[in-house]
């Protein structure tokens, strides 16, 4: 390819004697026998490069040996003469050796394709290509340059043509030999597809020739395996073979019954608008919360009158004051009037000092006050105190106490306090390591609370390699796990199945593998357990029960949170249609299989805000993802009371204000839309949220100032309620954190937790007047965020306009801009600056030290050994696994089922290459 591509640079840039000198010593298949040209033109943003990248791909998957150029034109600007050329980074099918691409700017021809690409086509014929796919610039409805280069022509529309008379207009119906219709998926597109036949019937004269056999093909080119996409290939490869006496062989496309592509949306018509009616039903609750405290109040004051009127002998007053007052109780639901009772009998309980609360059945009692040094009962649920009836109704509805609808202050009544929220985030090097890292996390605590951070390889889907792309970011800022043995390797010396042990896994994109291994890890260390104490194997019956229990008993999460990286990180590994629908297998099988105590997604904010968005955007965007993963699950036909109990949520605190009520402000969001909009039960009702204090707001410069920073950041959370917790450490600005600075990180948690009294109340926020404000303000600017995207079709319409991504950009641009001039203060790095800093010079930046952590190349080699060596050992059942796999993945059925079978025997990236094939990779916007 490196050959071709110096021939290609002069065949652009050289003349014409010197090039033609050149490929004649080059040459491998004679002069005039070239292969045939296809050429692809169409209107701008019709999907070209997709279809292209598409077609490449059944090529490949049907002609295995076939070698294939493929030559882009990209428009020059006028102004400043560059060119993006930037449509090969979405190329998925370049990763064959057989594929070849080349970009061109459209420079001075003033044309859709480059005036060297006669000459690139004449080139990549003499080097012996079976192939050529010449892809044009947008073009408008006179152009057809494209006829001078290719011996057929393909041209690519959408629906967004304009009225039916513009196609009347359009050259390339005239001379295309397939007109393809893509994004076929879009509202309108049946029509267009109607007219675009009508008005080819006309061009041709073909007044006569059914439908069906029109070379007018509809596609949805971003739909993997997409039926018209194969019918496409079928349809153009009999042609390369009738006209050009080729070979390609093509599979038969599997369309509908009404001969189209199959066209299912993810969440169906009728439930489009969810972000729009879940808007209005936050909005009603807290009016009909203002009547009802309304009219709660003026009985109040009409009874006291009343009262008042019998004192002062006005009987007739009296009478008539409390006729009104009946007219109007009875007007207010007799719910409202049992909320109040039930506050006031709670209230009283927790002024006693005494009570307890109930957890799947079990009674719990609690102490409800602390006792501090001075002698005082510090409350550790503070209560309004308040006589009037409708302000404390209103509170009741808005606010009420941690644990009770809609969960503002909280979501359990009280905090545990066996476990403290701690959640420490460790990864590095090998499995080994790793462990090691663990066990000093966990040493002095009476639980285990263990996150995972994995290597890049990992996160991506891929073994550990020696290829150079793969091999730097081996065991580098997380731990590299490949294969079942690395992860029982990982957890060795904890007891997954414990009450006191919990263990969480940041990964996304290709999440599915570890989860399954993680689990069949649990279950081998039960087995093992249980062959010790009976000196013997489990019978299938046992090992039946022991697998049940271990899924119904261990506890965790893992974050898999696909929406979030299609618009806020990079990790998105699959096509996001096959993500969502893998995320629903991992769904089906915890309700299938009773997983009650583990997460299968902690829908993410953090990667959001950490990409740019504000406070009220990550909370937007985040719930927005939730309530998108409710209504793709209740497509699939499961419960919300079923799998509700297994969402997880992650946010970032950052210093702004709004971060100080980001989670009362979602947990009743939540709560409201559950209740009111799916009519979900109380567990569902409740959002549970792990915070990590920002590392956005870790700076290199005065290192040591982020512990401060993340001391005030850790207090907004643990004040807030937040159910764990995460405190970075300050030398995160660097890379992964040693252990000195992960103890200090620590223990801002526990010094917060154990030693600051404020925090010994457990809703401190509750009746701050500011708090309120902000938590009704952040909650109106959500509710507005929902609409906007609601107008785009919802989260999976704004991501196909970029609005999530645009959007966390802008607001990034803000923040990086305030602070370089100097309008956002962030002390150490634009004031208080350290004078001894500012003197130093290039040289002494160079030789700055400090202690980081970083893997070393024996321990790289060593777990490329281990993999090398495991994939020997299983080979033979891991090709009946991975057969089976792509098999479920055709058939539609499972694929966690499998996975929960085969990750005994396959690596991580044997797994990843088989659901490429099957499932698609992800193709990035541009």
């Amino acid at each position: 390819h490196g050959d071709i591509a110096k021939l290609l640079t002069l065949a652009e840039n050289g003349s014409d004697s010197h090039f033609r000198e050149v490929l004649e010593r080059c040459r491998s298949v004679e002069a005039g026998a070239g292969c045939p040209v296809v050429g692809l033109t169409g209107t701008g943003g019709a999907g070209k490069s997709s279809l292209t990248d598409e077609l490449m791909l059944r090529i490949r998957r049907d002609n295995p040996d076939a070698k294939v150029a493929l030559l882009a034109t990209d428009p020059t600007r006028k102004r400043t003469g560059g060119a993006l050329l930037g449509d090969r980074i979405r190329m998925n099918s370049l990763a064959d050796d057989k594929f070849f691409m080349r970009s061109f700017a459209s420079r001075g021809s003033g044309r859709e394709i480059a005036d060297c690409i006669a000459r690139a086509i004449e080139t990549c014929q003499a080097v012996g290509f079976d192939l050529i796919l010449v892809e044009t610039t947008g073009i408008g409805q006179g152009n057809d340059a494209i006829t001078e280069v290719a011996d057929i022509s393909l041209y690519v529309t959408t629906r967004e043509y304009g009225a039916p008379s513009q196609l009347e207009k359009l050259a390339a119906l005239d001379f295309a030999d397939i007109v393809v219709l893509n994004k076929f998926d879009r509202a309108g597109a049946e029509d267009a597809l109607t007219e675009i036949r009508k008005q080819f019937k006309r061009n041709r004269e073909m007044w006569d020739a059914k439908n069906e056999d029109l070379p007018v093909i509809p596609t949805i080119a971003s739909q993997f395996a997409d039926a018209g996409v194969d019918q496409l290939w079928q349809q153009l490869s009999a042609l390369l073979n009738d006209r050009h006496e080729q070979t390609f062989e093509a599979a038969e496309a599997r369309l509908g019954v009404d001969g189209l592509p199959h066209r299912s949306a993810p969440i169906p018509p009728e439930r489009q608008g969810y972000l729009a009616e879940v808007a209005a039903a936050v909005r009603d609750y807290h009016s009909r919360t203002d009547e009802i405290a309304g009219q709660i109040r003026l009985v109040q004051q009409l009874e006291a009158a009343a009262k008042q009127m019998r004192k002062s002998n006005r009987l007739t007053s009296a009478a008539d004051l409390t006729a009104e007052a009946e007219e109007v109780r009875a007007r207010i639901p007799e719910a409202a009037w049992a909320m109040l009772k039930e506050f006031d009998a709670r209230a009283s309980d927790y002024r006693s000092g005494k009570a307890s609360y109930t957890v799947r059945g079990k009674d719990i009692p609690v102490d409800t006050t602390t006792e501090t040094l001075s002698g005082l009962d510090l409350p550790r649920v503070a209560l309004p105190e308040t006589d009037d009836w409708g302000q404390k109704m209103k509170w009741i509805r808005s606010e009420n106490v941690p644990g009770v609808f809609p969960f503002t202050g909280g979501v359990f009544p009280f905090k545990r306090e066996d476990e403290l929220p701690v959640r420490m985030f460790a990864g590095e090097g090998s499995a080994e390591r790793t462990n090691k890292r663990f066990h000093y996390l966990s040493s002095g605590h009476p639980f285990n609370r263990i996150s995972t951070a994995f290597d890049s390889p990992s996160l991506y889907g891929q073994d550990p390699i020696e290829r150079l792309d793969i091999f730097g970011k081996v065991c580098e800022s997380g731990v590299s796990i490949s294969t079942i043995d690395e992860m029982e390797r990982l957890f060795e010396g904890f007891d997954l199945c414990a009450s006191n042990t919990s263990v969480s896994k940041t990964i996304n994109g290709n999440y599915w593998w570890h989860l399954a291994a993680f689990f069949t890890v649990a279950i081998r260390q039960q087995v093992a357990k249980f062959e010790k104490e009976n000196g013997r194997a489990p019978t299938e019956a046992e090992n039946a029960e022991i697998r049940a229990t271990t899924l119904s008993t261990v506890r965790g999460t893992v974050q898999a949170d696909q929406l979030k990286e299609a618009m806020g990180q990079n990790t998105l590994v699959f096509n996001l249609d096959t993500a969502l629908r893998m995320m629903g297998d991992v769904a089906e099988f915890y309700v299938e299989n009773n997983v009650r105590n583990h997460y299968f997604v902690s829908i993410s904010g953090y990667h959001i805000a950490e990409a740019g968005a504000n406070p009220i955007t990550q909370a937007a965007l985040t719930l927005s993802n939730g309530l998108t993963y409710v209504e793709l699950f209740r497509a699939r036909g499961l419960d919300p009371d079923k799998f509700l109990r297994n969402f997880s949520w992650f946010f970032s605190n950052g210093m702004d204000p709004e971060y100080a009520v980001i989670g009362r402000v979602a947990r009743r969001i939540w709560a409201v839309a559950m209740r009111d909009v799916y009519n979900v039960g109380h567990r569902g009702q409740q959002l549970k949220y792990h915070i990590q204090s920002s590392g956005r707001s870790l700076h290199a410069q005065e290192f040591t100032f982020n512990d401060f920073r993340t001391t005030l950041q850790a207090l907004y959370a643990l004040a807030d309620n937040a159910n764990s917790l995460h405190t970075n450490s300050r030398d995160e600005a660097f890379g992964t954190p040693t252990e000195e600075t992960v103890r200090d990180a620590i223990a801002i948690q526990l010094i917060l937790a154990k030693e600051y009294g404020w925090l010994a109340n457990e809703n401190p926020l509750q009746g701050s007047f500011l708090a309120e404000w902000l938590t009704s303000t952040v909650e109106e600017e959500i509710l507005r965020l929902f609409e906007e995207m609601h107008r785009r079709g919802g989260v999976l319409g704004a991501l196909e306009v970029n609005f999530q991504r645009n959007r966390i950009q802008d607001e990034s641009m803000v923040y990086e801009h305030r602070k370089h001039s100097g309008e956002l203060p962030i002390v150490g790095v634009n004031t208080f600056l350290n004078p001894d800093a500012t003197s130093l010079s290039a040289e002494d930046a160079d030789s700055f030290d400090m202690n980081v952590t970083r893997s070393d190349k024996a321990e790289k080699l060593m777990v490329i050994e281990r993999n090398i060596e495991f994939k020997k050992a299983h080979a033979a059942e891991a090709e009946a696994d991975l057969a089976k796999l792509k098999q479920v993945a055709r058939d539609g059925g499972n694929l966690f089922d499998v996975m929960m079978e085969i990750v005994e025997h396959c690596t991580v990236g044997q797994v990843t290459q088989a659901l490429f094939e099957t499932g698609g990779k992800f193709r990035r916007n541009m």
